[in-house]
């Protein structure tokens, strides 16, 4: 919606518009009828402004039509009918255009330009031709016996300008910027020059005007619809149409009848063809350009999705051999007799915690399959998202493991509406991402806070980073970076994509950050907030919300001593 003072202007542009090409049109072209014009651009100035700026701008349409008749001949009754004519007309061709042959968008389709042609230039213009000259005919200005004749000139001039007109200024208005290459721009100049110098040979040159040589300009007409825009097609027939029209008025070229006004008309039906020939065979032609287009991408797609398949298969072999070569040689062990009770403990913490990696991998590509078909439920329950980041903190950075990064905490009670486990698996997924690529001297930062009523997550970590080409597609299926034949970071590229598809099964959203390789990166998860549930107030009223801020120390307090590199700290203060 433009501002007050805006649309005034555009209404005062459009009333002057409409008057200046009325004025036009009747001033050169009302031969059989001083409200006749053979050539009438005001239809396409009426019918392009309700298309481009809505219905609201009826008023300067019927503002402009009434000062160009009531100027011209008739009185103002007349006049005032002459008005809501030619508003009515342009009012229905736009309702047609954009209910049944694309809105703005009509001229970019063959099938709409052939629906425009039909509702827009030969349905619509007969409103105004009918109820115009019925007007003019009731008040006394038009005689009865020349109604035929007068209404069918008022028609065709009304179809010309419909044709001709509305496109010009519709596509210059939807796409009217010059940037262009200088050898494009050459050859459009030579394009318009060409058409300028052929129509002027063909209706001016005395030897070759009295000839019907017209369709000789088609052929440029071809080549604007094969080499550039309907922008530029139309615009190189509407030089075609000036030139023409200009020789036909003073009684040259091929297009001369008996009478000056039979010669315009026969002209602007020649026009009009011309014009729905070119900008069909240039739709046509962005029509096939955009298939080949897609074409490629599908093909582009389809030979990614095999080489995806064949990359994710190696990584399946390769994870699951790892796991089950564990869980086979830790079974070994035990079947050895006499094996000292520290091996078999250990060997069957192996057992346990491969065949967990294992069940880690089979239901990461389970979740993705349900949430793909769109077969899996949450249960929600109001939650607290620091809780439970503690919660997902102690379970995946088991104690005494002197190879971890530190972590510190910065956690602010925040209440999210969500499913418990699947909520798990997000802040698991995501921990288990940053502990993979940062090492021990790396450190991770949690964050929990609230920011524009969202309940926002933010994971941050000084570990591998994420290239530049990786990182628009890093949520995507089976996407990694580059990995040696080693494999030393594992995984099948499915943990991130859970995170997404889950976050926004919850109505939230996942992105990720980073500023190349090396430079760590920061994964921020986005959910709508809940309100904490009363019960926890009522517990909370009393005494200090819990707000965790945990760091990095340098001394471990007593309760969390033997926790290998985590250090961390515990302040208090109200939420």
């Amino acid at each position: 919606m433009m501002p007050g003072l805006g649309f005034a202007l555009l209404l005062s542009g459009l009333v002057g518009l409409y008057f200046l090409a009325g004025k036009v049109g009747l001033e050169f072209f009302g031969l059989l009828h001083p409200s006749a014009s053979a050539v009438w651009p005001p239809t396409g100035v009426a019918i392009a402004a309700l298309i481009l700026f809505g219905y609201r701008v009826w008023p300067a349409i019927f503002v402009g039509a009434f000062l160009v008749n009531v100027t011209t001949a008739g009185s103002v009754l007349t006049s005032l009918g002459v008005a809501a004519g030619n508003t009515l007309e342009g009012v229905a061709a736009a309702y047609l255009v954009n209910r049944f042959a694309g809105g703005r968008q009509v001229f970019g389709n063959a099938l709409d330009i052939f629906k425009f042609a039909a509702l827009a230039a030969l349905l619509s213009t007969a409103i105004s031709a009918t109820i115009s000259l019925g007007s003019l005919t009731l008040g006394g200005y038009a005689e009865s016996a020349q109604f035929g004749a007068i209404w069918l000139t008022w028609w065709l001039g009304d179809v010309a300008g419909a044709i001709l007109i509305a496109p010009l200024l519709i596509l210059w208005y939807l796409d009217h910027k010059l940037r262009a290459p200088p050898r494009r721009l050459l050859e459009t100049s030579l394009l318009f020059m060409a058409v300028i110098a052929t129509t002027s040979l063909l209706f001016f040159h005395p030897l070759l005007a009295p000839y019907p040589l017209a369709s000789l300009c088609l052929p440029l007409l071809a080549w604007a619809a094969f080499r550039f825009r309907q922008r530029e097609v139309v615009t190189a027939a509407a030089l075609m149409s000036l030139i023409a029209t200009w020789a036909t008025a003073t009684g040259s070229g091929p297009f001369v009848m008996a009478t000056p006004n039979e010669s315009l008309l026969v002209l602007q039906a020649f026009t009009a063809m011309v014009v729905m020939t070119a900008l069909v065979m240039a739709a046509l032609v962005q029509e096939r350009v955009a298939l080949l287009q897609r074409e490629r991408a599908a093909l582009a797609a389809a030979e990614s999705a095999l080489r995806s398949g064949d990359v994710f298969l190696a990584m399946l072999s390769h994870e699951l051999r790892n796991p089950l070569s564990a869980i086979a040689a830790a079974t070994s062990v035990l079947e050895e007799r006499g094996v000292p009770t520290d091996v078999a403990v250990r060997a069957g913490r192996t057992i346990e915690r491969q065949t967990a990696h294992f069940a880690r991998l089979i239901d990461d590509l389970l979740d993705v399959a349900r949430i793909s078909v769109r077969k899996m439920t949450l249960r929600k329950q109001p939650l607290d998202l620091a809780e439970a980041v503690e919660g997902a903190v102690q379970a995946a950075m088991p104690r005494n493991d002197p190879d971890l990064p530190s972590v510190q905490l910065q956690l602010a009670r925040v209440w999210v509406d969500a499913d418990p486990h699947r909520l798990d698996q997000i802040l698991a997924n995501l921990l288990h991402n940053a502990i993979k690529y940062t090492s021990s001297a790396g450190s991770i930062r949690i964050q929990t806070l609230e920011q524009d009523g969202d309940a926002v997550l933010r994971i941050e970590d000084s570990g591998a980073g994420i290239t530049a080409e990786l990182l628009p597609r890093v949520f995507d299926l089976f996407a990694q970076g580059e990995q040696g034949p080693d494999r030393p970071h594992g995984g099948l590229g499915v943990g991130l994509t859970l995170v997404r598809m889950l976050a926004e099964l919850h109505g939230g959203r996942v992105e990720a950050y980073s500023e190349g390789t090396g430079r760590g990166s920061a994964f921020v998860v986005r959910l709508p907030r809940a309100a904490a549930p009363r019960r926890h107030d009522r517990e909370h009223e009393h005494r200090p919300a819990r707000l965790a801020a945990h760091g990095v120390g340098k001394r471990r307090p007593p309760s969390v001593r033997g926790r290998g590199r985590r250090e961390w700290s515990r302040a208090r203060a109200r939420a």
